[in-house]
């Protein structure tokens, strides 16, 4: 798959138009996304929360997201999906990073927003739980309440971890 295409299918992707089966199986690809993840995401991290390590976040995050993935998958016997559903959640993220940057890095400190940029946020987070939701009904071909229970344990579970391993 071609780079083009390939951001083409993570574009459809994050728009809910292509699921993780769409991506190649290719554990690079995978390092990639992580790698792009953690590259975007290190300056929200160092705005919003200065006096915690970024790369630590940026690990403890990566460890959970892939565990808690590996696990649901092992649990419902579709292990064999993990590297697309790993690859999917980690380039979504990198997008929606992408595209939030901006937003995230003018808006200031979530004690300091403004309503604009406060709702500015509550928009990327719909957006990435409507994503997130996309990609785990497709991977685990679950009806929306179940997948959309789980995406909110993941996606609020993950936080949650980081916040009390790194003491955030």
């Amino acid at each position: 798959m071609s780079q083009r295409s390939l951001l083409q299918t993570l574009t459809a992707l994050v728009l809910l138009r292509a699921g993780p089966q769409d991506l190649p199986f290719s554990t690079g690809l995978l390092g990639a996304a992580i790698g792009a993840t953690a590259l975007i995401n290190v300056p929200i991290i160092q705005r919003f929360t200065p006096d915690t390590s970024a790369l630590l976040q940026i690990a403890l995050l990566a460890g959970y997201n892939l565990a808690f993935l590996a696990g649901v998958l092992w649990l419902t016997g579709k292990g064999p999906r993990l590297i697309q559903s790993a690859t999917a959640l980690f380039g979504a993220d990198a997008l929606i990073s992408l595209v939030g940057l901006p937003v995230l890095l003018l808006m200031g400190r979530p004690d300091e927003a403004s309503a604009l940029g406060a709702l500015a946020f509550l928009g990327l987070l719909v957006w990435n739980i409507a994503v997130v939701n996309h990609i785990f009904r497709a991977t685990l071909e679950w009806a929306t309440p179940l997948s959309l229970a789980l995406t909110l344990g993941y996606i609020f579970g993950g936080s949650a971890f980081v916040r009390m391993a790194a003491g955030v």
